[in-house]
């Protein structure tokens, strides 16, 4: 879970800004995300990695997630 922090910190990010929500995985939990505190939905993700917003990309200093070009553009380059 402690990689999630890391990730969500690169990005400037909360944990659950990482959270599909419209994904099936999620949906199939049938929990409220607005109830969720961070430690919560970490360990949600942990142990349900498909509900986690895709892409991420990561230079191992700062990430972006879910499909924004320019973001990732400027992120590669």
């Amino acid at each position: 879970m402690e990689e999630l922090f890391q990730l969500a910190e690169r990005g400037n990010l909360k944990i659950n800004d990482l959270l599909n929500k419209k994904s099936k995985a999620f949906k199939d939990l049938k929990i409220d995300p607005d109830s969720l505190s961070e430690e919560k939905t970490a360990q949600i993700l942990s142990e349900n990695p498909k509900a986690i917003t895709r892409p991420l990309l990561t230079d191992g200093k700062k990430l972006t997630a879910g499909f924004k070009p320019d973001e990732m553009e400027n992120l590669l380059s």
